[in-house]
């Protein structure tokens, strides 16, 4: 496969993914009403502003859907649109990636692949959610910075500076990718004034922009709630689990195991097309047997796929599921076993197993070779940890973890050699990928199909008298017309998300209390996704 090729492929597999998904309508997707919000007001007054809801900086992405909304007006199917776009380029980004980290381009197409076949993919290509536009600065700065490892050079650690500069800009996790660059760059050479200077500048020039942005949000428009929220639970989480407080280390456990076992699921067919030729041969038969063993535990315990409630990879399907009915536990959702949850388990089982003895290969490795380290299999390791550390000891939702999906890939290719061609197993996580492609764009496409039907029962409610304050229209509705203003934040009986009066209800199922008014049948690939939906009036 020529490069060429492979990014002619990469580019039509999106087209065929929206294809799919069919991402039509003009209304919110999960939490991106929040960032829609600085868009407005960018436009609106000139100025950058960020929702009580949003932790993250936004700017490149808010000043990215001003100019679009500026060329074609302003909604959320422009805001798709723009994603729709940077989700190519970070796929092209990823290749580009691939190649930087030493993968040929016939390897570099599949590993991009699989970073398309993550589940929550679909749903953040065609959103306004923040994850994509994350990963389109993270990827080029860790090639850059990746590059700089292996040849030095000025001009390109500056290049790799500015775009970690902007990414810290859009997230303050892309600070992961410039801290990496400063453990591996003095792992790996000695220290003098110079390298010290050289390895430190990126992260310092970093925090200067973030804790710039921050110093005009105080001086200005106003830190968020949620920013406040989040900067500090982080040192405060982190403290008390360094200093034993009771529940913390349980918590963190909890977090951990979770998110690897989700990383095994992510990567289960990266790592079955890959191959474990794993060197001793005693770390392959660790692989195999980690596999089975978790396998077991996973099926005996329950611990299936998804491993965590309201999140965008839910049981019934893609979410979140957040309608009246859904958030009470009363919607007719099937969350059962079935028959795909253990097959995921047990492919989550053996990728889990297979990162974790990447990770450990390559950190006893590195810690062995000390300065003759490989300087990229150092920048892997730190990434990781400097990425995944603040999420352990806090909280964290499945779709972060697409951000250091692209970086565990070439882990693991950094811990043992490819395997040969037309092996079984290469043809069992090429099938596996492909499976993962569709299930992910055809759980998205009735997503979208279920989210049209809710937003035409709320415009109903409306021409019947109903409006923000007496609709309870789901978790989407409710931050769009009332976060603001958060009045119905914590009554009694109604639902979480801001809900004043519940006199018109949009649902999954009847409830009682409740009178039908109409119900919209959801067109639906997959078995498990919801198969209408209700508009309902409260009985007099």
């Amino acid at each position: 496969m020529t490069e060429r090729r492979a990014i002619a492929l990469l580019i039509l597999l999106n087209l065929a993914m929206v294809a799919i998904v069919q991402p039509r309508g003009d209304f919110p997707i999960n939490d991106d009403w929040a960032f829609a919000q600085s868009v407005r007001w960018l436009l609106d007054e000139g100025r950058m502003r960020l929702s009580d809801w949003v932790p993250m900086y936004l700017v490149p992405q808010a000043y990215a859907g001003a100019l679009a909304a500026t060329i074609a007006g302003f909604s959320f199917e422009v805001l798709r649109h723009l994603t729709q776009v940077v989700a190519v380029a970070t796929l092209l980004a990823a290749f580009a990636w691939y190649r930087v980290a030493g993968l040929d381009a016939r390897a570099s197409f599949v590993a991009s692949v699989v970073l398309a076949a993550f589940p929550a993919w679909p749903v953040l290509a065609n959103s306004f959610m923040t994850d994509l536009y994350a990963l389109f600065f993270a990827l080029p700065a860790a090639a850059l910075f990746a590059k700089t490892l292996r040849d030095g050079g000025t001009g390109t650690l500056a290049l790799a500076t500015l775009v970690a500069v902007v990414g810290v800009l859009e997230r303050q996790v892309v600070l992961a990718v410039p801290f990496a660059f400063m453990v591996a760059w003095l792992w790996t050479r000695r220290w003098t004034l110079r390298a010290l200077v050289f390895a430190a500048a990126p992260l310092l020039l970093s925090l200067a922009a973030a804790f710039a942005f921050q110093a005009y949000l105080e001086a200005g428009p106003g830190v968020p709630e949620m920013q406040r929220m989040a900067h500090g639970r982080v040192v405060k989480m982190a403290v008390g689990v360094a200093t034993n407080e009771p529940g913390l280390i349980r918590w963190a456990a909890g977090n951990l195991g979770t998110i690897f076992g989700y990383l095994g699921l992510f990567s289960a067919g990266w790592i079955a097309w890959w191959g474990v030729r794993a060197d001793p041969p005693a770390r392959r038969r660790l692989i195999l047997g980690g596999g089975f063993v978790v396998t077991a535990l996973s099926l005996a315990g329950g611990w299936l796929p998804p491993y965590r409630a309201d999140q965008v990879m839910d049981a019934a399907g893609i979410g979140p599921l957040m309608l009246y009915d859904a958030v009470r536990q009363h919607a007719p959702l099937e969350r059962g076993a079935g028959w795909i949850w253990p097959i995921a388990a047990i492919a989550a089982s053996f990728g889990l197993s297979g990162v974790t003895v990447a990770i450990a290969a390559c950190a006893k490795r590195a810690i062995h070779a000390g300065r003759d380290a490989d300087p990229l299999t150092v920048f892997l390791v730190a990434l990781l940890a400097a990425y995944l550390g603040p999420f352990i000891v806090t909280d964290y939702f499945d779709r972060y973890l697409l951000f250091i999906l692209p970086f565990v890939i070439v882990l693991v290719t950094r811990a043992w050699p490819i395997q040969p061609e037309g092996t079984a197993l290469r043809k069992l996580g090429a099938a596996w990928i492909v499976a993962a492609l569709f299930l992910g764009a055809a759980a998205t496409r009735d997503y979208f199909s279920w989210n049209r039907a809710r937003w035409g029962a709320i415009h109903l409610a409306e021409k019947l008298g109903g409006d923000a304050s007496t609709i309870d229209g789901g978790f989407e509705h409710g931050g769009l017309e009332r976060y603001p203003k958060r009045a119905g934040h914590g009554i009694e009986g109604k639902s979480w998300y801001w809900v004043q009066d519940d006199a018109f209800v949009v649902a999954f199922s009847k409830v009682d209390g409740y009178d039908e008014v109409e119900t919209w049948k959801v067109p639906h690939w997959l078995s498990r996704s919801p198969a209408e939906v209700k508009l309902l009036r409260r009985k007099p």
